[in-house]
């Protein structure tokens, strides 16, 4: 082999493992990359444990005064203030704008931040007016997930389908994460709101945004087969603006079906926990969740599951987390 073409062949090589290790590598290179981490982070730490938390940010954007949420310096330093404190390997993150935005929150130092693939369909000046505004946009919004550097991940390509053509709802997140001598699938999620329980299922005002939900669990649902029939240990989280935890509710139903094998790690955070320690006293029922597969249950680490208090008035959601030993 010339050498101009044993060079050609060495820089291809590079690119391919460069875009598994820092893009949206294939779905199924995570064991490649998990190698490449191996041999390329050579004091990379390597887990037997796992912490995995959920985190909507409410309208997390770049810029200072920005979208339906204007935030100061101050503001970013309260939400980065909660993050330093958490002791999470991995972050599910909804309502985020970009990674410009999630590095701001978000060490640079310390997390590698992964953003869904949505397109950014709003632009900078943002786009339909906040409700209850005259003068805000809303910028674009789209579900992430932040990991320690020390965590092998791979990235998986985002679970468009939970978005169909002209609603522009949001993408999931998906990676890899090595625990131990076992992959973790992740998917952070921020599913479609104002179908929440059997109230708004009676509301026939409700429907399409119904309608479009159960067009999401559907495609939750075939993820989760996809995850069973390839006896993957997975993990499902973040947002799914339903109650999930009430009884016979038909997204849970569908979800938790015995074929599929998962199961609703939240479904009794709240047990036992005063109404003044909720995220919201208003609302009894919660509507972020951490969903696995059974091959998982018996790794949770008792007693982990968590809902963290809210400090500030925004973001009007609470961290959840939950541990795993491996």
């Amino acid at each position: 082999m010339k050498p101009s073409t044993l060079r050609v062949f060495s820089l291809s090589i590079t690119l391919l493992l460069s875009n598994l290790v820092f893009g949206e590598g294939l779905e199924h290179a995570g064991d490649l990359h998990d190698r490449t981490n191996r041999e390329q982070m050579p004091n990379q730490v390597f887990h037997t444990t796992l912490e995995i938390a959920t985190w909507n940010v409410e309208h997390l954007n770049e810029d200072n005064e920005a979208g339906c949420i204007p935030r100061t310096d101050e503001d970013y330093a309260n939400i980065k203030a909660r993050i330093d404190a958490l002791t999470a390997d991995v972050v599910a993150i909804q309502e985020v704008e970009s990674e410009v935005a999630a590095y701001r929150v978000f060490d640079a130092s310390e997390w590698t931040v992964v953003m869904s693939g949505r397109p950014n369909t709003r632009g900078d000046s943002g786009g339909s007016i906040c409700w209850g505004t005259q003068d805000k946009h809303l910028r674009h919004q789209a579900t992430g997930v932040a990991f320690r550097k020390s965590v092998a991940v791979s990235v998986n390509p985002s679970l468009s389908s939970l978005s169909q053509a002209g609603d522009s709802q949001r993408w999931g997140t998906d990676i890899t994460v090595l625990v131990g001598d076992m992959n973790v699938r992740v998917l952070s999620v921020h599913l479609a709101s104002g179908c929440w329980g059997p109230e708004q299922d009676a509301d026939a005002s409700r429907e399409p945004i119904c309608t479009t939900l159960k067009h999401q669990i559907d495609e939750l649902s075939k993820w989760i087969a996809n995850r069973t029939a390839n006896n993957d240990n997975w993990i499902l989280l973040g947002d799914f603006n339903r109650r999930l935890a009430l009884p016979d509710d038909w997204a849970a139903v569908q979800l938790f079906a015995d074929e599929l094998d998962s199961v609703l790690l939240t479904a009794t955070l709240r047990d036992g926990v005063a109404q003044k320690d909720w995220c919201d006293a208003r609302y009894p029922d919660l509507i972020d969740h951490i969903l696995s597969s059974s091959s998982l249950q018996d790794k949770l680490v008792p007693s982990s599951i968590e809902e963290h208090p809210r400090i500030h008035e925004s973001p009007d959601h609470c961290i959840i987390s939950a541990a795993f030993n491996f």
